[in-house]
């Protein structure tokens, strides 16, 4: 499987112009672990796909996709909020259809662009970046990760520096996240505190298209700083975001003495995966 995996992906890779470049050759399954900010410690963990070709991809939850599936239609919605009165009404809350892992990030190897889209609070906000802004240096070291021969390569990316773990078996300059440009696809990489790592956990030739992000139109376009300020005044106050945003329409929440004790670490004690906003 391995080898034939690797040599329809040397195929289709060659043929790029033929190939429909909504169509994905491959996908990946990764494990994004990251750090509770209340505790500083990795002790969150996510599950994300990638489905990629040689000219796009598209990283993203199947379990949030198919939740802003449902929203994205009236007839969808109205099944999606049954759902989740019937986990209410059968005692069953933590079975009901909630995301939780909220990043999109689709790649446009092509025009060396990709767009990047994630929730904050009650609003879906996305921002353009280019790609290829990481500056790999490639070193010696080797290790095995699913069974593939990968080489390190390290960088320093939106401040903090990053270790990653490529195979040029599979030729897709292709990676978990914003994380791209190394020739072989990256199917491990962290952060020298730890803190953030991706780990690709399964694969498999695919031919699924490469969708367009569901409710994209409705995203509030901002810069990159900009949604990491956000995010960042979002997460030391919580429920004064929310009742700003719910200001709107007349709406606002009240403290209950669980939400007052909320006491997330600060900047300087615990940071995003980008610090440099």
């Amino acid at each position: 499987m391995k080898k034939l995996l690797l040599t329809t992906v040397l195929c289709l890779a060659s043929c790029a112009y033929i190939v429909a470049q909504s169509v994905a050759d491959i996908m990946i399954s990764y494990d994004y672990q990251y750090p509770n900010f209340k505790t500083g410690q990795r002790s969150n963990c996510d599950q994300y796909l990638l489905l990629a070709n040689a000219s796009c991809s598209k990283f993203y939850s199947a379990q949030t996709e198919y939740i802003d599936s449902l929203r994205s239609t009236p007839e969808g919605l109205a099944t999606l909020n049954e759902m989740r009165m019937a986990a209410f009404n059968n005692g069953k809350i933590d079975e009901a259809p909630i995301p939780k892992a909220t990043i999109y990030v689709t790649k446009n190897q092509t025009a060396r662009s990709m767009t990047v889209y994630d929730v904050i609070g009650m609003e879906m906000l996305c921002y353009d970046e280019p790609t290829g802004g990481v500056a790999w240096e490639i070193a010696d070291s080797t290790k095995t990760v699913l069974d593939y021969d990968c080489q390190m390569a390290t960088a320093d990316y939106h401040g903090r520096q990053w270790t990653a773990w490529f195979t040029p078996e599979i030729p897709l300059q292709e990676g978990p996240w914003k994380l791209s440009g190394l020739p072989g696809l990256i199917l491990e990489a962290s952060t020298d505190d730890g803190l953030y790592l991706f780990t690709a956990t399964g694969m498999q030739q695919t031919d699924k298209t490469i969708g367009p992000v569901y409710l994209a139109g409705d995203c509030e376009k901002v810069t990159r700083e900009n949604f990491w300020t956000a995010k960042r005044q979002f997460t030391d106050n919580p429920l004064g975001n929310v009742n700003a945003q719910l200001a709107s329409v007349g709406m606002s929440i009240t403290p209950t003495g669980a939400s007052k004790k909320r006491n997330n670490l600060s900047r300087a004690e615990l940071d995003f995966i980008e610090t440099d906003y």
